[in-house]
């Protein structure tokens, strides 16, 4: 069934918007991707489980993203239905003792800031990071030694034929840049942070500090996914890629960054292709030099 009329045929299922032959581009940092088959926004969690069942039923592939700040789609597209979840489902409310309940498609820079005028703490290390509440916990994101998963009280999942599931902290399953919900896979739809209580003018100050030294260590202004490679065992992968000398390196339009090496930045017109295959050059290069395996951070989707 091509894209049109199978947007044709959900339009009629759920009350999300549906679209056909969806630029990737639009929906990616990277600004990068061919067209999806068909994209959806469902409007809520009964929304999504509706849409779940009905593409499950129908035997359709479909791939669920946030914001698609850690994504690149290939230049061919993606064939089936993309689910994107960021900007909906994404109620954020205070409960008791310090619990900030949050739909998985809140935007999690909106949701620190709201962490912290409501005065709690926690949350500061990840106020630059991009993205989804529910990419953030899925990849389990870190930045400044604190990671997404410790702060998680508990969540509410959808596995992929529908039925949903409530996880604890220890039921996620936390590692480096990953966690159960990425491997089974599931869906994330809501959050519990445990956070503690503070004076909203500290928690905004601290903020302000990460905020700061994120910004004078990467490259904000160029599209890019974030993090290309994974961090070796207690080392961090751009000290390998500088090292081997590949700062500046470009393919196309795409180019490891001057001023964080392990970004991959478009700098024009850059190319799903071109990407790729910078990113094979810098694990050819590294390997070769230091015996180092980089292994991939960003989500590579179509084809």
């Amino acid at each position: 069934m091509n894209g049109t009329a199978l947007a044709s045929q959900l339009k009629n299922i759920v009350c999300g918007s549906v679209h056909a032959n969806e630029p990737m581009s639009k929906h990616t940092s990277f600004r990068i991707g061919g067209p999806a088959d068909v994209l959806v926004v469902p409007r809520d969690i009964p929304d999504l489980l509706t849409l779940i069942k009905a593409l499950s039923d129908m035997q359709t592939p479909f791939y669920v993203i946030g914001a698609g700040t850690n994504l690149l789609v290939k230049d061919e597209g993606i064939r089936g239905v993309v689910i994107k979840i960021a900007n909906t489902i994404s109620h954020v409310d205070r409960l008791k003792n310090g619990i900030l309940r949050c739909g998985a498609g809140a935007l999690l820079p909106e949701v620190c800031k709201e962490a912290a005028q409501k005065g709690l703490s926690g949350l500061e290390f990840a106020s630059g990071i991009p993205g989804t509440v529910g990419g953030a916990v899925t990849m389990n994101a870190a930045a400044f030694g604190g990671f997404m998963a410790d702060l998680v009280d508990a969540a509410e999942a959808i596995t992929y034929d529908g039925h949903q599931m409530r996880l604890s902290r220890e039921d996620l399953e936390p590692g480096t840049k990953t966690t159960r919900v990425l491997s089974e896979p599931l869906i994330l739809v809501e959050v519990d942070f445990s956070l503690k209580e503070d004076s909203p003018e500290d928690v905004q100050e601290l903020m302000k500090e990460y905020l700061i030294r994120r910004a004078s260590s990467q490259p904000l202004s160029l599209p890019s996914a974030g993090c290309a490679f994974k961090n070796p065992e207690g080392q961090g992968a751009g000290r390998f890629i500088d090292a081997a000398g590949l700062k500046g390196v470009r393919v196309g339009g795409a180019q490891v960054s001057e001023l964080h090496a392990n970004f991959i930045v478009n700098n024009g017109g850059a190319t799903a292709k071109d990407v790729i295959s910078l990113m094979n050059h810098v694990q050819e290069v590294v390997y070769s030099k230091f015996k180092v395996t980089l292994e991939p951070e960003v989500r590579i989707l179509g084809g």
